[in-house]
């Protein structure tokens, strides 16, 4: 019997994609990660797994190579932190790319792309203007995707959550800080949702450049904060001001801005499981 050669490449296999490759075929896919530990744990659940580092551009060059039947890549590879361009990685793969037969890439992206903070309706027709370094990286990433002649579609998803992540434990011990008033308007995806979101735009014969990812119920952050406090019988969390979130780098809980996810349910045909937080908390 043949042995099924995977044409799915999750690249980046961490909270979201591990999650993916729980739900596709064995065998289908190849999921990657840095540890070589982490993917011989993978290996003992019978996953195809290889360790692929984008610091390193014979780790990218030998990756496709090894898997020459890839028609699909799922990458969820944050920017580079400590290279000069943190765009590297993502060059490095758009450049191998030109040698294999993948014509889809599925960039999971950020809605920090946008750069709104005042509150405005964001969907896949509003001009990015990254205001941060972290949103920035992820704009360009995308550009270079777009630079590779493949069919491209980014997801422009906002905050992840679902157990084992969420805001609740930190509001329970006590660290969680709001920033300012907490009027601001937040953005969220559950965890299960956003693998059958991945895995319908895996299947997908054409999709747009870009598709924002939220839940249907974009809500203020004190809001949610209220919930979950009232919910748990725990304290209204302190607060911090803009400048020190600033100062500690937390540019997405300085992000204010409202996302319209009607194109993704549309073309997607997704029926969210967790329309808002309420459900999903």
């Amino acid at each position: 019997m043949a042995i099924e050669a995977p044409h799915i490449a999750l690249m980046g296999g961490g909270y979201t994609l591990t999650k993916v490759a729980q739900r596709l075929k064995p065998g289908s896919f190849v999921i990657t990660s840095r540890s070589a530990a982490q993917c011989a744990e993978w290996q003992a659940l019978g996953w195809v797994s290889q360790r692929l580092s984008l610091e390193e551009s014979e780790s990218v060059v030998s990756f496709f190579k090894a898997y020459p039947e890839l028609t699909v890549l799922v990458d969820s590879v944050p920017p580079l932190r400590e290279a000069v361009d943190r765009t590297i990685g993502v060059k490095r793969v758009v450049h191998a790319l030109a040698t294999t037969k993948i014509t889809r890439v599925i960039y999971l992206s950020t809605t920090g792309v946008f750069g709104v903070r005042d509150g405005s309706i964001v969907d896949e027709s509003t001009v990015p203007a990254p205001w941060n370094p972290q949103g920035e990286a992820r704009y360009l990433s995308e550009l270079a995707y777009r630079s590779s002649g493949k069919m491209v579609t980014a997801l422009r998803l906002p905050a992840i959550y679902g157990p084992g992540r969420s805001m609740v434990d930190s509001i329970i011990n006590g660290t969680y800080r709001m920033v300012g008033d907490g009027e601001s308007w937040s953005n969220r995806i559950h965890v299960e949702d956003l693998v059958s979101i991945i895995i319908s735009a895996v299947e997908a014969l054409e999709l747009p450049e870009v598709l924002c990812v939220s839940d249907d119920h974009p809500a203020r952050v004190r809001d949610v904060l209220s919930f979950i406090c009232a919910r748990e019988g725990v304290p209204f969390p302190a607060y911090i001001s803009e400048q020190e979130a600033l100062r500690a780098g937390s540019y997405t809980r300085l992000s204010n801005q409202i996302i319209k996810n009607d194109l993704m349910k549309k073309l997607l045909a997704i029926t969210l499981r967790y329309p808002s937080y309420r459900e999903g908390l």
